[in-house]
């Protein structure tokens, strides 16, 4: 999102109505199996239950923005989009119940800490240990498949820069769009792959989930080398135009 990009798809169209839908739906999803308290015990439930539907909610919303700017930048709702989106929205609703599922084991931690037993022995009635490591190759492969199609997305947009008429900023842009993506889509397969490397051991799903973690100083190097890039184009272009 920036000054510099011609917006080509700022009336939506019906493939982004229905795709807010799916979204809407998805999220839906994250509720369906929560009940309204009737007691205290289960009010108190319910405000640990918060902390893993904000992060879904967090996480949904991010891969939505993705989605947005796409459409938002480009306004593509040709066959091969449809395609693609369609093939998107359906990771996103198969990805829903695993990201359930995972963000609730961050609870453990918590309860751990606050000495909450009955949350304790419900967590670990959801799942053994031995199964964290197949968890984490279901999550990994459903979260990469979300990235690539994204990074597929950009990259069909990118060649179609002509056609659209994409200036040289823009055309850096959808790049670092596409890089953004790999990079997104390749940490869980890194993930996925740990995993399978370590899966009869009980540390694997520890070891594969402390891997998403690697986003923060992958980012913080990335943003920074594309923000350099970007500000010498941007003068380059200053220039030439002087």
């Amino acid at each position: 999102m920036n000054a510099e990009f011609n917006y080509r798809g700022e009336e939506p169209g019906r493939l982004e109505n229905f795709s807010d839908a799916v979204f809407a739906l998805a999220i839906t999803l994250l509720l369906i199996s929560t009940s309204p308290p009737t007691n205290f015990e289960q009010i108190r439930r319910f405000t640990y239950d918060l902390i893993p539907f904000s992060l879904c909610i967090v996480i949904i919303i991010m891969i939505w923005h993705e989605h947005y700017v796409f459409y938002l930048r480009y306004g593509l709702r040709n066959t091969k989009v449809i395609l693609l989106n369609t093939l998107f929205l359906v990771i996103v609703l198969f990805y829903v119940y695993p990201l359930k599922f995972i963000t609730k084991l961050v609870l453990y931690p918590i309860a751990s800490l606050v000495g909450n037993k009955g949350i304790i022995l419900e967590l670990k009635a959801m799942i053994r240990g031995e199964d964290v490591a197949e968890l984490m190759i279901i999550y990994g492969l459903g979260a990469a498949s979300v990235f690539f199609v994204l990074r597929q997305m950009y990259s069909y947009a990118y060649s179609c820069a002509d056609q659209l008429e994409l200036s040289e900023i823009e055309r850096f842009d959808t790049k670092s769009k596409i890089a953004t993506n790999t990079i997104l889509g390749t940490l869980p397969l890194v993930s996925v792959l740990i995993a399978i490397l370590f899966f009869k051991n009980w540390y694997a799903g520890l070891i594969s989930g402390m891997t998403y973690l690697l986003y923060t100083p992958i980012f913080f190097w990335y943003g920074s080398r594309v923000e350099k890039k970007r500000k010498a184009l941007l003068d380059e272009i200053a220039a030439s135009k002087t």
